[in-house]
């Protein structure tokens, strides 16, 4: 899976608006320059293409360097302190990111039976 695919898949599945009303690459760019109006969005965009040492969203993207990626905002987000709106979201961020990559391996072990 890329990086695009997998933010395009979060897109759908998160359940609350993720992506502005641009591509993933769009939005990566914006994030990169201080141009979302949402936070979390700008940090998950940043963390998971980093955390994947990605140089392009074409990059192929994997389960353990993107919870890498997300492991401080995930700490964060289980603080005393912090808005529950947010630990919300960031369950199920984290519930979605697995279900991806669960539903490309599932597709990888489909295409290779076929």
């Amino acid at each position: 899976m890329t990086y695009q695919q997998l933010i395009e898949f979060l897109d759908r599945h998160l359940g609350y608006p993720f992506l502005p009303d641009m591509g993933p690459d769009a939005a990566l760019r914006a994030a990169q320059q201080g141009g979302l109006d949402d936070a979390l969005t700008t940090e998950v965009l940043t963390a998971l293409y980093q955390g994947n040492q990605c140089k392009s969203v074409d990059d192929p993207v994997d389960r353990a360097h993107s919870f890498d990626g997300l492991a401080h905002l995930r700490l964060r987000s289980q603080a005393d302190d912090t808005d529950p709106a947010v630990f919300r979201k960031v369950l199920k961020l984290s519930q979605e990111l697995d279900n991806a990559f669960d539903q490309e391996l599932i597709r990888q072990r489909d295409a290779a039976l076929s």
